[in-house]
């Protein structure tokens, strides 16, 4: 955070001290305005749905998109943006505060951080700084003061833990839950209806394989399976299977042109809905993505590839967590080994539903489907709010 910036929102924070909040207030957010999606907008579809007495706000920079996602859609940055900012009595998001605005015109409102899954590679104040120098030192608290929350989630003891290291919180400020983008994935049906709306759409293939990894901070170049496409095809075709591949939205922000290739079974899926992906896969590939946390809850085969494995937890990101404590399938390192073992599971030759009940005991404890009434209901028992729109 540069002086400037510092210096800015200490005066926000002195507008923020003497403008009344309203009580139905709330606004929402994600991933920097850049989406609209994951905890907050599985939240969001909640209280609107269920609680139209609240007034809420989805605030992101594309709000043309908003009708699609059936959001109250509010352009980032502009002058009404930051009006409801400062006027909600709850905000809402799962970065911080920057995923509202440039400032924080949230400070004063009760902040809900419900983050973005379950972390195994290290997170916040946990990840490596390299940075030093009494200005970065001034600059990073600064930051962490600015970006606070007053509630926080956790769906285990595990990663409870967890976010106290990270996010420098007491066991006061979180509550043991479920994450709301994890309701879909609890409802078998609704996955059902979610696979037939993708297979419809992509006009191919009857068993979906989703290919979803996290991003690399410094190691090496993502993979993708258009690189290995002559030699997967036959076995895709075989099965009549599709690979429906999702790489993380930072890592197409970086490579943008690699990141869209795709052949007639290997599609590129980088503007659909990961959850709905993952309610729509037979098969989950992915590396240390947290995705595979949420995943285990359909109880169907996971597969690790985890080519760069040595790289990314001794130059990278680092782990929480020891790979076997946290492996929900078998782990591959080359794509021989990959192709080899993707077709053992096609086949329906190897499977490890004991290793997923492990990992759903372990780490999705508090998972139900009713993640987002309990937090709503503990958000209004928390704020005194019992109802009405008149500002306090």
């Amino acid at each position: 955070m540069s002086k400037l910036k510092i210096y800015l929102n200490y005066l926000v924070y002195l507008v923020c001290l003497i403008i009344p909040k309203k009580k139905n207030r709330w606004v929402f957010g994600a991933w920097f305005g850049t989406r609209i999606s994951d905890n907050p907008y599985a939240f969001y579809q909640y209280v609107t749905r269920n609680h139209p007495e609240i007034e809420a706000y989805w605030i992101c920079d594309d709000v043309s998109r908003g009708p699609e996602f059936g959001v109250n859609a509010v352009k980032k940055n502009t002058a009404r943006a930051r009006w409801l900012c400062l006027t909600a009595k709850v905000s809402v998001m799962n970065q911080g505060y920057l995923d509202l605005g440039g400032l924080n015109w949230v400070r004063r409102s009760y902040k809900v951080q419900l983050w973005h899954g379950i972390p195994w590679k290290k997170i916040g104040e946990d990840t490596p700084d390299t940075k030093t120098g009494i200005l970065h030192k001034i600059s990073h608290k600064a930051f962490l003061f600015s970006n606070k929350c007053d509630l926080y989630i956790t769906p285990s003891d595990e990663t409870r833990r967890t976010h106290k290291t990270a996010f420098l919180v007491g066991d006061d400020k979180i509550l043991s839950v479920g994450q709301p983008r994890n309701e879909l994935l609890m409802d078998a049906q609704a996955c059902s209806k979610v696979k037939e709306k993708i297979l419809s759409k992509i006009g191919t293939g009857s068993t979906v394989i989703v290919y979803m990894p996290t991003f690399r901070d410094k190691t090496s170049e993502p993979f993708s399976f258009t690189k290995i496409a002559d030699e997967i095809s036959p076995v895709l075709a075989k099965h009549d299977a599709v690979i429906l591949e999702k790489q993380h939205f930072v890592q197409i922000k970086r490579d943008e042109a690699s990141s869209q290739a795709s052949t007639d079974r290997i599609i590129n899926v980088a503007d659909y809905d990961a959850q709905e992906l993952l309610a729509s896969a037979d098969i989950l590939v992915t590396d240390y993505s947290s995705c595979f946390f949420d995943y285990v809850l359909r109880d169907k085969p996971v597969i690790h590839y985890m080519y760069d494995y040595d790289r990314y937890k001794n130059d990278d990101r680092g782990f929480y967590f020891d790979v076997d404590f946290v492996r929900s399938g078998k782990i591959v390192k080359t794509t021989d080994e990959l192709i080899d073992h993707m077709e053992e599971v096609l086949e329906g030759n190897y499977d490890e539903p004991e290793t997923r009940k492990i990992i759903r005991d372990r780490f999705d404890a508090y998972e139900s489907s009713d993640n987002s009434k309990i937090i709503f209901e503990e958000i209004l028992t928390r704020t005194g709010r019992t109802g009405g729109g008149k500002s306090v």
